[in-house]
Order: C-alpha cells, then sequence, then structure tokens
C-alpha cells in the first residue's frame, strides 16, 4: 500500500499526465498559433500547481523558487538550452545534407514574425513557466522528500514523458515521416528526446538549486529549435 505521501504523488501525477494529453487534444498541433485551449491549459497547469503545493505543503525552497543562485542559474540554463539546441539543428541537418530532411507542415508558410512571436512570448509564457513549475518544481520537489536527487529525477521524467504522448503522436503526423520504420525511429527519438531533456532540466534545477536553470534551459531549447528548424526547411 502506497503511503500518505506517495499517494499524494501518484494523484498528482496522474491528475497532470491526464490533463496534459487532454488539453493537447484540445489544442491541437499547431505551435505557431495561440489558441484559447492553449491558454486554458497554460491556466490549468498553473491552478494544478497551486493547489497540489497547497495540499502537500511544498515550500518555496522545495519548488525552486527563490533568488538564491538566480543569476547563475539562468546563465547555466541559458547556456545548456542553446547548446543542445545547436547540437539537434546541427544532427538535423547533416541528415538534411545526406538525403533525410525533415520537414513540419505548421512552420511551412508560417510568417516569420509569427514563429519569432512564438518563439519569444508563446514558448516562455504558454510552455518553459508551466511544464517547469509543474515536473521540475511541484513534483521534483515532492519526489525528493523521500527519494535521492537522481531517482527523484528519473521519475519525474518519466511523468513529463507520459505528459507529451499526444503532443508527440500530433506532432509526428505533421512531418515527412511516412513508412513504419521512420515513423518508430522517430517516436523512439522523441521519448528518448522528452526523457533526456527531463534528466537535463532537473539536473540544472538541482544542481544550481533554483528553478529559474531549467525555465531558461527549456524555453531556450524550444524557441531555438522551432527557429532553426523554420529557417532551415526554408533553405
Amino acid at each position: 500500500m502506497p503511503t500518505g505521501w506517495g499517494w499524494r504523488v501518484a494523484v498528482i501525477a496522474t491528475i497532470l499526465i491526464l490533463f496534459g494529453n487532454a488539453a493537447g487534444l484540445a489544442a491541437g498541433p499547431n505551435v505557431v498559433t495561440v489558441s484559447w485551449a492553449t491558454m486554458a491549459q497554460t491556466a490549468g497547469t498553473l491552478l494544478i500547481v497551486i493547489v497540489a503545493s497547497r495540499w502537500c505543503g511544498l515550500t518555496w525552497a522545495e519548488a525552486g523558487i527563490g533568488r538564491t543562485n538566480l543569476l547563475r542559474s539562468t546563465l547555466i540554463g541559458a547556456g545548456i538550452g542553446l547548446g543542445l539546441a545547436a547540437v539537434v539543428l546541427l544532427a538535423l541537418e547533416l541528415g538534411a545534407l545526406l538525403g533525410t530532411p525533415i520537414t513540419y507542415q505548421p512552420l511551412q508558410g508560417a510568417a516569420t514574425s509569427a514563429v519569432l512571436t512564438h518563439a519569444l512570448v508563446g514558448l516562455p509564457l504558454l510552455t518553459a513557466i508551466p511544464e517547469e513549475l509543474a515536473f521540475r518544481g511541484l513534483v521534483l520537489g515532492l519526489l525528493i522528500r523521500k527519494l535521492t536527487p537522481w531517482r527523484a529525477t528519473l521519475v519525474t521524467s518519466a511523468i513529463f514523458v507520459a505528459w507529451h504522448v499526444v503532443v508527440q503522436v500530433q506532432t509526428l503526423a505533421l512531418t515527412n515521416f511516412t513508412s513504419q520504420g521512420q515513423i518508430v525511429l522517430a517516436t523512439s527519438l522523441a521519448v528518448a528526446g522528452l526523457f533526456a531533456g527531463g534528466l537535463i532540466f532537473a539536473f540544472v534545477r538541482l544542481r544550481t538549486h533554483n528553478l529559474a536553470g531549467a525555465v531558461m534551459a527549456h524555453w531556450l531549447f524550444d524557441a531555438a529549435f522551432v527557429t532553426g528548424l523554420y529557417f532551415l526547411t526554408r533553405s
């Protein structure tokens, strides 16, 4: 039987996973356009974080929110996020040169201003901040009460992957992957990438003792990746 702590964490994780995937279905796959469903998802995520934090008595410090190492955490997170995006974009460019380019329909024909607005405004406010508060703030903060940092990070990353199931299915459906082999490979890489991202964001959060680094790494990776992919597909 789960303990009171374990039961509460399980309930919170289940709610996040179900809500995240249901909201993903409602919002749809167009990442460039900000919809009411997307804003509702953000508001709902923040509401879950607030209610669950109060329910479990999570402190600001446990969630990684505070002034401690704020600047250092922000700079480290920014460097890691941009560095990871550069590596992934380089791999995609090499793939294109070898005859396997990747296209993503929502970016084709999108206005540059819309992509940049999404990268600079939509991603930090509607994706990075709420997701990091939920996973590297709330969930990781609760797990680390009873688990080692490494185990807490692994569990948090697994929940983070489960939150993105619908998003990943929708995203892959709008790429140029058509064969079964391509879809299986792309799905495997997407899951591995999400899990690795969760590990890295948690590492930054724990190493710097501040959630700001995880937010910056998440935002700048997504922003640089989407913007870079947009310009790569135009070239």
